[in-house]
């Protein structure tokens, strides 16, 4: 079950999306929820002199005292969801945000944020999140529309260890659907092998009690992206569940590869693990 949801909260209008997507979990699982403010101080040392005077201000003192309405506004949020929740502050230079993130979401089950974007998330926040905590992450999209019950679930299916991951961490969330879909993206022609594939996982499902159906579509390792998410539009999937492609952490962050084109343009949630 999904007991611990962390979430890391900043002030900003992404913490509407943030925290529907933390209430929806939440609600479902009857979770607790630990919500993360990191207060970002500039590096040391930087000092700024006060026009028309000789006196000299520590900037990060400033810094802090600018945090602690933030973390009031966040805190009050937090509790507007009526769950048991704890907010935990961290004054930290930006450099160590993934630092300090990444071993606190290894105690937790679920760690939700943003897709990776140039708004609202750090850089490289997700990236490290995704390979550093062995836990799945629950990824929304812009659009507080698509935040909603995750009652057609698709499960996207390579056979790799990466989505046997995601497999599993999904399971609570199949649990709760009504819907569930092991979706296999091969080519053109492929080779009879490849007619079996997710056939095990389909069954893996149904084991745990999980009425899996099996989806196959076609499209070659360039459009595996573009094929997932068309296929998710068109079954009325709320919830896509994969791991990463491919094992290393290089080659599947690199500009239009399969990961990044999914973690940066699917316009449903998105549950992944590595």
């Amino acid at each position: 079950m999904i007991k611990d949801v962390m979430v890391r909260l900043d002030g900003t209008q992404g913490d509407d999306l943030r925290l529907a997507a933390v209430r929806l979990i939440a609600e479902i699982f009857d979770s607790h929820i630990t919500g993360l403010f990191f207060n970002v101080l500039p590096p040391p040392p930087i000092q700024v002199e006060l026009r028309g005077a000789n006196q000299v201000t520590e900037l990060p003192d400033a810094a802090k005292k600018a945090g602690d309405a933030i973390e009031a506004t966040v805190f009050e949020r937090l509790v507007q969801l009526h769950r048991p929740t704890i907010l935990r502050r961290f004054d930290v230079i930006s450099d160590e945000i993934s630092d300090t993130a990444v071993p606190l979401a290894r105690a937790a089950d679920a760690f939700v944020a943003l897709r990776p974007n140039d708004r609202y998330e750090p850089e490289g926040l997700i990236e490290d999140l995704l390979f550093g905590t062995g836990r799945h992450l629950f990824l929304v999209p812009d659009d507080l529309k698509a935040i909603v019950p995750f009652d057609n679930v698709i499960v996207a299916w390579n056979g790799s260890r990466e989505s046997a991951r995601a497999l599993a961490e999904s399971l609570p969330y199949l649990h709760q659907a009504k819907k569930v879909g092991v979706l296999v993206v091969e080519g053109e022609y492929p080779p009879e092998a490849d007619a079996l594939k997710a056939n095990d996982a389909v069954l893996h499902l149904r084991h745990h009690g999980v009425d899996a159906v099996k989806y196959r579509a076609a499209g070659e390792d360039d459009e595996i992206a573009e094929v997932l998410i068309a296929e998710c539009r068109k079954l009325g999937a709320n919830l896509l569940v994969m791991g990463s492609y491919g094992h290393s952490r290089l080659h599947e962050l690199l500009p239009g590869s399969t990961t990044d084109r999914i973690l940066r343009r699917s316009p449903l949630p998105l549950l992944i693990a590595h």
